[in-house]
């Protein structure tokens, strides 16, 4: 039994947060064995040559760490919550 390994078209594989050019540019250069063109999807690179090259898929920053607004009024458009209501919900927020 045979299992395929993921392969990214070069658009798809910019998902790894750098340009298509920068993709096309190290598949060219031999940086990215395994790559085949596929008359369909134009090239399709393994995700294992994108993570050796150093690449990071779907690569999001971190969050920034919450901080609770210092206050807030009944007309802020947050249905009236208090100041602890507000506060309360954060960590929870987090959590989700």
């Amino acid at each position: 039994m045979s299992t395929t390994r993921p392969m990214l078209n070069q658009r798809e594989a910019a998902a790894c947060r750098v340009s298509r050019s920068t993709i096309r540019r190290r598949r060219e250069a031999g940086l990215l064995p395994g790559s085949v063109e596929d008359p369909e999807r134009d090239w399709l690179i393994p995700v294992e040559a994108l993570l050796a090259a150093g690449f990071t898929l779907n690569a999001l920053a971190p969050p920034d760490s919450p901080s609770p607004p210092e206050s807030v009024s009944a007309g802020d458009g947050l249905g009236g919550l208090a100041d602890g209501s507000v506060a309360e919900l954060c960590p929870e927020l987090e959590r989700v």
